[in-house]
């Protein structure tokens, strides 16, 4: 293997993998080096088996709901392990696609360990030896990891963090779950879904601290009634520790960029260790990063978005993100980068009163919209019920386009359909 290429990525998760594939496009030598498994920690550790465990729950409680049809079904107990074991055959299946997107697109793949020798060459550790690699640019897209806390130690038995959680071959009695962001609320859903007994502790004053207050309590009590103890404003998350088989500490991500050997090209971090960039570009000409590795989203989509903006020079990107916890049901959102709440008017729809929702048994939850009280455009939609994270695609889009009240509600909705709540939503907006 010749070791000169005009790109080298760092980093085979959503935004190295789809980086390097659009510079290959581009008819570039392009080289791919990846420490661990492809698909980074959305395919192995997050996004998909995270889902693929919220789906088996959720397939779970279908069947116990099949008397809302005059049916009767009746099902085993669950064997956890089985379900790991499928997560992983699904989980291995999508890394081998991953290596065949990136095979077929002539994209070279190293296993290894890099780091910076100078600005445009990296050492590659790799099992058998060192390999030099020179390229003439180079993206870094090391994602994040599990962040950890001082005094705390991770023995990976009792005290878990999310990929421990994600491995579990067995649903355990009781679990702390600390910290109520997505990924505690989305853990904390499954697991009592299963049985577990759940406390909820966060630290903020609600759970989703990023999130729009009415969602984010609204979702508190969907938790409640779903056995799901839940304590806010905690100033003591482990005051009753032992009273807890598992303890499951979820407090965000941090940095790995650690073993990249910034130093050796100065490269600027941020205070937190997190690449510093501008339009993706570093302080070093020919250097760029992409996906969680920056500090900002820590969303896979987004991280893909930025391999792609990369290697097309798409350096403008105020694109609505859309965002989704998969609790049951599912709550989303998304907003205009120029939202204000002090400048909208609000319409709210619930689901109890959508004909497709009392078909499908899935009366729980909400759809509220705002809109620009001078433009009507609408800046931001909010969704706590069935298929949320579907239906807040159409509204990302709608924002995207600019679209306003009048426009929306020139369109026709199918019927009965889930997402007339948005249209009934946008309705009920009064300025």
């Amino acid at each position: 293997m010749e070791n000169k290429y005009d790109v080298a990525v760092i980093g085979a998760g959503p935004a190295g993998y789809t980086c390097a594939v659009e510079f290959a496009k581009q008819n570039l030598k392009t080289v791919i080096v990846e420490k661990e498994k492809l698909g980074g920690t959305c395919l192995n550790n997050g996004c998909i088996p995270t889902k693929f465990l919220w789906q088996a729950a959720k397939t779970k409680q279908v069947i116990t709901k099949s008397f809302e049809y005059a049916l009767k079904a009746n099902y085993e107990p669950v064997i956890f392990k089985d379900i790991i074991n499928k997560k992983n055959k699904l989980v291995e299946n999508l890394s081998k696609g991953i290596e065949r997107l990136l095979t077929a697109n002539k994209v070279d793949i190293i296993k290894g360990t890099a780091c910076f020798k100078n600005k445009n060459q990296l050492i590659v550790k790799t099992d058998e030896k060192n390999i030099e690699i020179t390229a003439d640019k180079i993206v870094i897209a090391t994602g994040s990891q599990c962040k950890t806390i001082p005094g705390i130690n991770f023995d990976h038995q009792k005290y878990i963090n999310s990929t421990d959680a994600l491995n579990l071959t067995g649903i355990p009695k009781t679990m702390l779950v600390i910290g109520a962001g997505a990924i505690g609320v989305e853990l904390s859903s499954i697991f009592s879904s299963f049985g577990t007994d759940v406390v909820l502790r966060e630290i903020c004053s609600q759970i989703l601290p990023n999130e729009d207050s009415e969602l984010a309590l609204e979702l508190t009590k969907v938790l409640a009634r779903q056995g799901i103890k839940v304590e806010t404003s905690c100033t003591d998350t482990l005051k009753d520790k032992d009273k807890f088989e598992k303890i499951l500490i979820v407090a965000g991500r941090q940095s790995s960029a650690d073993s990249l050997n910034t130093e050796n090209i100065k490269l600027n971090l941020d205070n937190k260790n997190f690449v510093e960039t501008k339009n993706y570009i570093t302080n070093v000409d020919n250097i760029y990063a992409i996906g969680d590795i920056t500090g900002k989203g820590f969303l896979a989509y987004t991280a893909e978005q930025d391999g792609i903006n990369v290697a097309k020079n798409l350096f403008v990107n105020n694109n609505p993100v859309p965002k989704v916890v998969f609790s049951f049901p599912p709550a989303a959102s998304v907003t205009a980068a120029d939202f204000n709440a002090d400048t909208v008017s609000y319409g709210k729809a619930v689901f109890s009163a959508n004909a497709r929702a009392q078909i499908e048994a899935e009366r729980t939850g909400w759809v509220k919209v705002a809109a620009d009280k001078k433009t009507k455009k609408i800046k931001g939609v909010w969704i706590l019920g069935a298929v949320a994270d579907e239906l807040i695609n159409i509204a990302s889009v709608m924002i995207k386009a600019e679209m306003t009240t009048d426009n929306l509600t020139k369109n026709m909705f199918f019927h009965p359909g889930l997402a007339e709540i948005i249209l009934d939503a946008v309705g009920n907006i009064k300025y």
